[in-house]
């Protein structure tokens, strides 16, 4: 919405009930509305009446029990159309819901077509510099990031001394943290590497990562994430907060 702002591009938020909190919608002001997850018909002709032509997927949504949808009719037959994909890997899901809004002028984009300096550049992102150790489990848990999302099963993995600590799955990035933490040998050390799914939708899902203040809470010595493939909220700030905390960002890229 800043960036939005910021270039003079009109936008409009369409806020999900239990998915939402109130400081988002409180900076989108007027330009909002409030809808259940199960109601995409209402979803797609609030847009329309908003004149949207764009739709940005953004932000956390857990995947919601069945008892707890109650459809409406255009969410009943996204449902029967889904299928057995509502149960299975994410990737497949996310791809039909990208692809269920057809016709009209309604198209789904990317984050990073909204706002462009949001993709994770090449190289170090800050100045505190990965050493031989940190390198080596970079490259190596590079190549365990992308099997496990060949499989569908996340995008992260924290390796330590080229020891995976742990990969994600639907208990997110802070859970992970935690959890690898006290499975360290050692106190200090071990790296969190984040790569695109590689069958993935650009447009959705693209792994993400802020300030890596739990990863300097937990003594982890920083994160490398796939450059061009994933997306850094606030750069300039992750630079800075990296290197106030001790800890390295970097970008990597990934041969196929």
């Amino acid at each position: 919405m800043t960036a939005c702002r910021a270039s003079g591009r009109p936008f409009f938020l369409l806020a999900l009930d239990e998915a939402t909190d109130e400081a988002t919608t409180q900076e989108a002001g007027v330009d909002h509305a409030w809808v259940r997850i199960g109601a995409i018909g209402k979803a797609l002709e609030t847009l329309r009446a908003h004149g949207v032509e764009e739709l940005v997927l953004a932000g956390k949504v857990a995947r919601p029990k069945l008892s707890s949808l109650r459809p409406d009719l255009k969410g009943t037959r996204l449902l029967a159309r889904l299928g057995s994909q509502f149960i299975i890997g994410d990737n497949e899901l996310l791809e039909a819901l990208v692809r269920f809004p057809r016709g009209g002028r309604l198209r789904v984009v990317g984050a990073e077509e909204v706002v462009r300096d949001l993709l994770a550049p090449e190289g170090l992102i800050g100045s505190v510099y990965p050493d031989k150790r940190a390198q080596a489990d970079i490259e190596f848990g590079a190549r365990v990031a992308r099997a496990i999302g060949a499989l569908d099963v996340g995008q992260g993995v924290i390796v330590h001394n080229q020891m995976v600590l742990g990969v994600e799955a639907v208990e997110g990035t802070d859970a992970l943290i935690i959890r690898c933490a006290a499975l360290r040998p050692d106190d200090k050390g071990g790296v969190l590497i984040k790569a695109k799914k590689p069958q993935q939708d650009r447009r959705t899902d693209l792994p993400t990562i802020g300030v890596a203040k739990r990863l300097a809470e937990y003594g982890f010595a920083g994160v490398a994430v796939e450059a061009g493939a994933s997306l850094i909220v606030g750069a300039p700030l992750v630079a800075r907060m990296a290197d106030k905390l001790g800890v390295f960002v970097v970008g990597f890229s990934v041969l196929e």
